[in-house]
């Protein structure tokens, strides 16, 4: 970016602070202008569409620089800066020289007759005022004569700049307002003021606050150290400008009148007398008066002139290159922020009533909003954002934590999200910690059970029973939390999952069941080995006979008193009561002894 640019972009990131915080009115009235008929009113850029916004800002800057000119003395200011920068000296000593380097460059003979022709004459005139006048030396302190008149002019016209810029700031401010929203603008602004501080926009000077203080817009709450700043600013522009355009225009006018007005020739044709003379003194010919012209106060007079008329020449276009520099740096400043917030910009355009959802939007809010967008138009599309604004789900989120986002962003799914914020409350942000979304629907559990799951403290934990079929889950998530607390922490997936099954298949109580699992008192892998015959015996009577149960055998005792003594089952697991299997074995001999009586018994055929 070439210097010029950058300080026009530098100056109006400083114009939007203006405005950026303070309440401003509709109107700006024009120094010296009080009447009602005289007010200037911004009210119709708010009615204007983003195309025309730009030459609107570029139409109300240049209005103001014309309505209300300030009455300059150029010609005095002119003559004033040149005796302080001491300029005769500089002219004095650049003539001298040309005159010397054009001496030694010219025979004998050429010097001689430019005494007595007057062509010859002119020709030397004419070198002699184009080296001196166009050296580098002269050229540089004509820049600086030229950049300390801009500067003196620039200061000036600050109170009229100063008014205009904030005229142009108040129209970007109604037209974004009005198509945007205020929150927009002040975030416009803030972004502005953040970048004016990245750039180190500090000055070594600033002018005096007077004339800036003299406009009618209202600019209360902004600081007076940012408002000098600003002005200093612009004056630095339209100094720079100015110089730039004068020290041009001056040196070419001066090298072109150099033959002619510049330089007066009448009667340096001289006589025979003064032609002996000269051979005389070494044949300098016309050039000590060529030196003499060209540092006389009249070509002084008439250098300075064509510094003032350059300047009074200027002045007009500067005003209307300036107004238009203000509007094509304002927009461009604008149209910057919205590529930073290209979605927001581009819906609020369209759509009128998230154009009243900004309204409402703070300006810490903004950027969710902006990333919440951001996502519908990539990932979920303009149709699904258009339902989110239209049934409020948008503001919803925009009201929800980060972890809504984060919950959205996983699922795709607006009305899964919303669920989940209704589900957990509060917790909403454990349960994008936890990832609970990503194993199970808001619908398969309940508030109690979302609770004593997050209440676990850790996504290992968490993720351990969200891993678990539904009603194994539900069965565990009933236990007491100590209890499932000490299971999750001890326990694999595969082992929870087995005992949720053991639970309930088994008729035992799951809650003393889980809790000698969860002691240690009877381990996953115990309970996992094949299930044993239990004989009923007396509590009591095992314990007179030394067969006292162990803690963890009598924890899993029935109410009753009665302990069942475990014995191991046949391999196919039937249950055979020992009783039954006493009577059928006495059948079972009494058959077989019957059977050999039977085959023993005399018979009558053989004994006939």
């Amino acid at each position: 970016m070439s210097y010029h640019h950058r300080w026009t972009r530098l100056v109006l990131m400083a114009l939007a602070l203006l405005l950026a915080f303070s309440p401003l009115p509709a109107r700006a009235v024009p120094v010296g202008q009080s009447s009602v008929g005289s007010q200037y009113t911004v009210g119709n850029c708010s009615q204007i569409d983003k195309e025309q916004l730009r030459d609107e800002i570029e139409r109300h800057v240049l209005a103001v620089l014309q309505r209300n000119p300030v009455p300059l003395d150029i010609d005095a200011l002119v003559d004033r800066k040149w005796v302080e920068l001491g300029m005769d000296a500089t002219v004095d000593a650049e003539v001298t020289r040309a005159v010397q380097a054009l001496g030694s460059q010219e025979d004998y003979f050429n010097r001689l007759i430019s005494a007595w022709w007057g062509e010859k004459a002119q020709e030397f005139a004419e070198r002699v005022a184009n080296d001196a006048f166009g050296s580098p030396t002269f050229r540089a302190r004509l820049n600086e004569l030229s950049t300390a008149i801009g500067a003196e002019v620039a200061r000036q016209v600050e109170t009229q700049f100063a008014q205009a810029a904030s005229v142009a700031l108040l129209c970007l401010r109604a037209y974004v307002g009005e198509q945007y929203s205020a929150s927009i603008f002040q975030a416009f602004s803030a972004r502005t003021r953040t970048q004016a501080l990245t750039l180190n926009l500090a000055t070594t000077s600033t002018p005096a606050i007077d004339t800036v203080a003299q406009h009618q817009l209202a600019l209360a709450g902004v600081g007076t150290i940012l408002v000098t700043q600003l002005v200093y600013r612009l004056a630095q522009k339209l100094s720079e400008k100015i110089a730039q355009r004068v020290a041009g225009k001056v040196v070419g006018r001066v090298l072109g009148k150099a033959g002619s007005s510049l330089i007066p020739i009448a009667g340096w044709v001289i006589g025979i007398g003064m032609i002996i003379y000269d051979l005389w003194e070494g044949g300098q010919g016309a050039l000590p008066q060529i030196e003499e012209a060209l540092q006389s106060e009249e070509v002084k007079s008439k250098i300075r002139g064509e510094i003032a008329t350059a300047i009074k020449d200027d002045l007009p276009e500067q005003a209307a290159l300036i107004a238009l520099e203000t509007a094509v740096s304002l927009t461009e400043q604008w149209q910057g922020f919205c590529s930073v917030y290209a979605y927001v910009c581009v819906v609020a355009e369209e759509n009128a009533t998230f154009r009243q959802i900004l309204q409402d939007v703070t300006l810490d809010e903004l950027d969710q909003l902006a990333t919440l967008v951001n996502f519908y138009m990539l990932e979920l599309g303009r149709s699904e954002l258009e339902r989110a604004v239209g049934d409020g789900s948008l503001e919803r989120l925009l009201l929800l934590p980060d972890a809504a986002l984060q919950i959205l962003r996983e699922t795709h799914s607006t009305a899964t999200t919303t669920a989940w914020a209704d589900l957990a409350g509060d917790s909403l942000e454990a349960v994008a910690a936890y990832n609970v979304h990503a194993f199970v629907a808001p619908a398969d559990l309940t508030a109690g059970e979302l609770a004593t799951l997050l209440g676990l403290g850790s996504a290992t934990n968490v993720q351990k029973l969200l891993s678990l079929a539904p009603e194994q889950r539900t069965a565990l998530l009933g236990l007491s939390e100590s209890v499932l607390q000490e299971l999750v922490n001890s326990e694999s997936v595969a082992d929870l999952e087995w005992l949720a099954g053991y639970m309930l298949e088994s008729g035992q109580a799951r809650e003393r069941v889980a809790d000698a699992a969860a002691t240690g008192s009877v381990s996953v892998d115990v309970l996992r080995e094949p299930p044993v015959v239990a004989t009923a015996v007396p509590l009591a009577a095992s314990t007179a006979q030394g067969m006292a149960p162990t803690p963890e055998v009598a924890a899993l005792a029935p109410v009753g008193g009665e302990l069942q003594s475990l014995q191991p089952l046949p391999e196919d697991g039937t249950i055979i009561d020992p009783n039954l299997l006493l009577i059928g074995l006495l059948v079972l001999g009494i058959a077989g002894a019957g059977v050999v009586w039977f085959r023993r018994r005399p018979r009558r055929k053989d004994n006939e």
